[in-house]
């Protein structure tokens, strides 16, 4: 491979080492195209910096080496200009952080080292930015940049205000901090926050790794190595993209996970995670032993429980927080961690308000969402599910209603027809006994009362069936009597009836 299809491959990894896992290989096949040689060569590159060993870990010259081959313990070098390196603090993503000394002033300060700048331009470029960033910030919860240089290899690092502290979840581990205490450590932290943002500055990796606090409760925010500068006008939603990772997973905004454009509402997603951990005792999520497109799912998805939920028995022994506090608590973490960045507090300057309001016992400015938003959210996760859930219940309800229908018919057609048996019962009873009118002579023959019978029938006409039936009985008994010309009217009256109500064709419609 020559030398300028080396520098494009190199610029493909970086740009795709940036992305979340999903989105690594449509860039990476957008980006070589039908060159399956860049593209194989990519792909390794990937695969090797996954597992930790990338060929970017490899040394180049003694310093360097000493840097990337592990034994970052050791000391790589005495003196860094007046500063004579005594001992290693600690290392990240990019680089690695010295205790040193200036002999002259007798002052300390911290020193961080680029890792693989010969190798990678993308990170060189990240540590300038974090110079740059330093350099415009002046606050005092935030540590300050004393200097900056390169080694006579090219390595550059940064001199920097050394903080003798203990990171914030150590700090307030040991401390037993009330919640009172605790929010108003946290609300430090924000208005150095809310500081970088003034600057137009995102710091995009808060964690408590990342802030260090004082033995007298002063707060110091460390590592700009991945924020970013918001450009003039940016409304604080702008089109920056996170180093994917070079992330911190557990208190990234679902925005950085997924690799989209973030803006200060990540760092109040971190914040509120933050916060969440010390009041839960415990991070939101449980991330460990995932994958990364198990951790993006997780995050994506899945609903955080209040903090009052493990508060309530983490801190039972050394808080005593009323109902009503626990609800508020969950209010400032929960907006603050809302997956909606719209939903979120809208900057760092709300959140700190809300944190007044509760130490002020004042109302909240931020309220719990409502039902019809988390309903409307529920039914865009799931609109799949929830389309086949709707089809089969209507289905089984109109089978329900149907059949209830058809239920409700028979039972009133049965209903009807007892009511015209009894009917006619009666009829029949009042006729052979004589009913309302006088009782008739012995000598009274039947076919006489059946005649009258006749005659009264014809007062049903507005019971067409009943009327029907009931002539049908009667000419039942004309024909049992032998006077078949006196039935046969009957029966025809009966027929026109029925074919008059129920049509030719229906089973009721017949001479009997």
């Amino acid at each position: 491979m020559d030398s300028e299809k080396w520098m494009r491959a190199q610029s493909i990894f970086h740009e795709a080492a940036d992305k979340s896992p999903a989105a690594r290989a449509d860039l990476v096949k957008a980006e070589c195209g039908s060159d399956e040689m860049l593209t194989g060569v990519v792909l390794r590159m990937l695969e090797e910096d996954a597992r930790g060993n990338s060929v970017l870990d490899e040394g180049l010259g003694s310093t360097v080496s000493q840097l990337l081959d592990g034994e970052t313990s050791r000391v790589p070098h005495q003196m860094f200009g007046p500063y004579k390196l005594l001992r290693l603090l600690g290392e990240g993503g990019m680089g690695v952080v010295y205790l040193a000394e200036r002999g002259d002033l007798g002052s300390k300060a911290a020193i961080k080292i680029l890792r693989d700048s010969a190798l990678s331009p993308m990170r060189r470029q990240r540590f300038e930015v974090e110079q740059q960033m330093l350099a415009h910030l002046n606050h005092p919860s935030i540590a300050r940049l004393y200097d900056a240089d390169t080694l006579e290899d090219g390595t550059p690092f940064i001199v920097m205000e050394y903080v003798e502290g203990s990171p914030l979840n150590i700090y307030v581990e040991r401390r037993q901090l009330s919640i009172n205490d605790l929010l108003r450590l946290v609300r430090s932290i924000c208005e150095a926050v809310q500081y970088a943002h003034a600057q137009a500055i995102i710091h995009r990796d808060l964690k408590p790794s990342n802030i260090l606090v004082t033995d007298d409760g002063a707060v110091k925010l460390l590592d700009f190595g991945i924020s970013k500068h918001m450009p003039p006008g940016d409304n604080g939603n702008g089109n920056t993209a996170t180093a994917f990772r070079l992330l911190t997973p557990a208190y990234s905004a679902p925005e950085q996970i997924r690799g989209a454009p973030t803006g200060i509402q990540a760092d109040v997603y971190s914040l509120g995670v933050i916060l969440y951990e010390r009041i839960a005792g415990r991070l939101p999520f449980d991330l460990s032993n995932q994958t990364p497109g198990q951790i993006e799912r997780i995050i994506e998805r899945e609903e955080p429980k209040p903090p009052s939920y493990f508060g309530k028995l983490h801190n039972t022994a050394s808080w005593r927080i009323a109902d009503l506090a626990w609800s508020e608590l969950d209010t400032l973490c929960l907006t603050a961690m809302h997956k909606d960045q719209k939903q979120r507090y809208q900057s760092v300057e709300a959140l700190i308000r809300d944190l007044d309001h509760y130490l002020k016992r004042e109302p909240l400015e931020a309220r719990p969402d409502s039902i019809r938003y988390r309903a409307s959210k529920f039914v865009g996760r799931n609109r799949r599910a929830l389309t086949w859930l709707t089809m089969t219940t209507m289905v089984l309800m109109a089978i329900a209603a149907y059949s209830t229908i058809r239920i409700a018919k028979a039972r009133r057609a049965t209903e009807a027809e007892v009511a015209r048996t009894q009917q006619i019962q009666r009829f029949m009873l009042n006729l052979f006994n004589g009913g309302d009118v006088e009782a008739p002579s012995e000598d009274l023959r039947v076919t006489t009362l059946l005649d009258r019978g006749v005659q009264q029938a014809q007062m049903l006409e507005q019971d067409p069936e009943t009327a029907a039936q009931l002539a049908q009985t009667l000419a039942g008994i004309y024909t049992s009597l032998g006077k078949v010309d006196r039935a046969d009217p009957l029966l025809q009256s009966a027929f026109d009836k029925r074919m008059k109500l129920y049509g030719p064709n229906s089973p009721k419609v017949r001479k009997r």
